[in-house]
């Protein structure tokens, strides 16, 4: 259950920071964001790492599988590291802020793996 609730607020910490980082651009800004998404293979596989561990998450959960629920929650948090390192050039602070909650909430992610 610890898993779940740190893999939450990973959840919750990226789309927030990311909600308010495309909030603060212009309408001009933000078309040539999204054109640059729907051209670009890569920035929608970075995107979709989200979904696809909220869905492992899921799965891991029915199933009772700890390694699939690992395997989603790892998904989102390196999804956290890229977009942290994506935002570098843009807004430096918010950039070091999610870099260090991702990596601060990934320590409390993998204890478990380390205790036993």
């Amino acid at each position: 259950m610890g898993t779940v609730s740190i893999t939450t607020a990973l959840i919750i910490v990226i789309g927030w920071i990311t909600l308010i980082e495309y909030d603060s651009y212009s309408e001009s800004e933000k078309s040539q964001i999204m054109q640059k998404i729907k051209t670009s293979p890569l920035y929608i596989m970075v995107i979709a790492l989200m979904p696809i561990g909220i869905l492992l998450n899921i799965v891991g959960n029915v199933v009772l599988s700890s390694t699939i629920i690992l395997l989603g929650s790892t998904l989102i948090f390196v999804q956290g590291l890229i977009v942290a390192f994506l935002f570098w050039n843009r807004k430096r602070w918010k950039s070091v802020l999610l870099f260090v909650v991702t990596i601060g909430l990934g320590i409390f992610l993998y204890i478990p793996l380390f205790i036993m």
